[in-house]
């Protein structure tokens, strides 16, 4: 091989090396960015609901079970 097509060869490999970590660090972002969002949500619906309630959610990921307020708050909130 000439030297124009290892040059050619090692830009592209390093080119598509590049481009692969690229689509990486966009697609965990945008899992990071989703899981904030839930978890941004999730804080809005809780705060929200009057003491005693609970909070269940369900999904393919994950199980919540949050209650508000309620016996624990009493003893250890004063």
């Amino acid at each position: 091989m000439d030297l124009l097509t290892t040059v050619a060869t090692a830009g592209l490999a390093a080119g598509g090396y590049i481009l692969s970590l690229g689509h990486r660090w966009i697609t965990l972002r945008a899992q990071v960015r989703r899981a904030e969002l839930d978890q941004q949500g999730l804080s809005e619906r809780a705060r929200s609901l009057p003491p005693g309630s609970r909070l269940i959610e369900k999904t393919a990921q994950h199980d919540i079970d949050i209650a508000i307020g309620g016996a624990a708050a009493g003893r250890f909130g004063r």
